[in-house]
Order: C-alpha cells, then structure tokens, then sequence
C-alpha cells in the first residue's frame, strides 16, 4: 500500500511542476547574438504572435533571444503559463496559419520528442519568391502544462532568396538542445 501512494504521489508531483524560461547566455552550445536580435524586430514580433495565438493569450512572462553559431543562428520566443498541450497541434496550425501571406503555404508535423515532458510540433514554411524559386524554412514548438516556446531559423542572408533552405527536422534537433538550457 506505501508503494502505490509513493508512486502516486511521485506522479502527481512531476505532473503538476512548473516550469521556468530563462534566456541564457549559452543555449544549445550556442551563443546568445544581441547584434542580430537588434536588427530582426519584424521576425520577433511574428513569432510573439503566434506564440500568443497558440497558447490562446494566456503566455506570461515572455522572453526571447537568438542564439547562433557561425551562420547558424535561431530565434527563441517562449513564456510561461496555464497551457493545454493536447490542443498544440490544432492551435499551432491555425496560429502559424493566421500569420502568413498568400505567397507562403504551411504544413504542420506533430514530432515525437519534445526535448522534454510535453508535446511539439514543427510547421515546415514554404515562401514562393518568384516562378521559379521557393524559399523553405521551419518553426517549431513545444508546450508543457506550464511552458511553451517556439524556435525559428534566422535568414542568413539580408533577403529570403538568398537564404539557405532548412527542414524541420534541421530546427527541431535545435529546439531540443536549445531548451535543455532555456527551460528549468
């Protein structure tokens, strides 16, 4: 009997824990990138609303960063809160969804391991330049009862056409090394 209410209290305990988002110097072994989190306010602020979107307004204490590496560098927007995280897949899609133009189509992926407790997902975007030339990128979440964040690829180029494409699968490997550190 002692058994069963110490697993039952363990259960209970590690259901209800809440977590906490810091912005560290170092996620992920990459390093925090003032210069170019000063020069990409539009992407930021993309990304804020869909995070706000998704999590149905109810992200609190929202913080972000970039992080990189050479040219690799990723945007991080993520906050704490009272989340659902069976909905992220369906509020993700129609949060991504509701911030694109008509020359950019989505598809959302549910992905398997999070990084941590909690569910994720990625939408792979795809953003039609001309006839002939279609820019693909990615953004990916995950959610916890109490925390949700998004990471997303910076352009490395001063134009989407001259940016390299990169898969989902490229940004979730990322977000997973990137929240070891952000999410306590």
């Amino acid at each position: 009997m002692l058994t069963v209410l110490v697993v039952v209290v363990v259960v209970v305990i590690g259901a209800t824990s809440k977590h906490e988002i810091d912005t560290p110097s170092v996620a992920g072994g990459m390093s925090r990138d003032y210069s170019t989190e000063s020069r990409i306010s539009s992407q930021l602020n993309s990304q804020r609303s869909i995070i706000r979107r998704a999590s149905g307004y109810r992200i609190t204490d929202v913080k972000s960063a970039v992080y990189g590496s050479g040219s690799d560098k990723y945007l991080f927007v993520g906050g704490t809160g009272d989340f659902d995280e069976d909905d992220l897949y369906s509020t993700w899609r129609t949060a991504v969804n509701a911030e694109i133009s008509s020359n950019v189509s989505t598809f959302t992926y549910p992905v398997s391991d999070a990084g941590g407790d909690g569910k994720a997902v990625c939408s792979t975007v795809r953003n039609r330049q001309s006839t002939v030339s279609t820019y693909s990128t990615a953004i990916c979440a995950w959610s916890t009862g109490s925390s949700f964040g998004t990471v997303m690829p910076v352009p490395d180029g001063s134009s989407l056409s001259s940016s390299r494409n990169i898969s989902y699968l490229t940004v979730a490997s990322a977000m997973r090394r990137m929240r070891d550190d952000i999410e306590s």
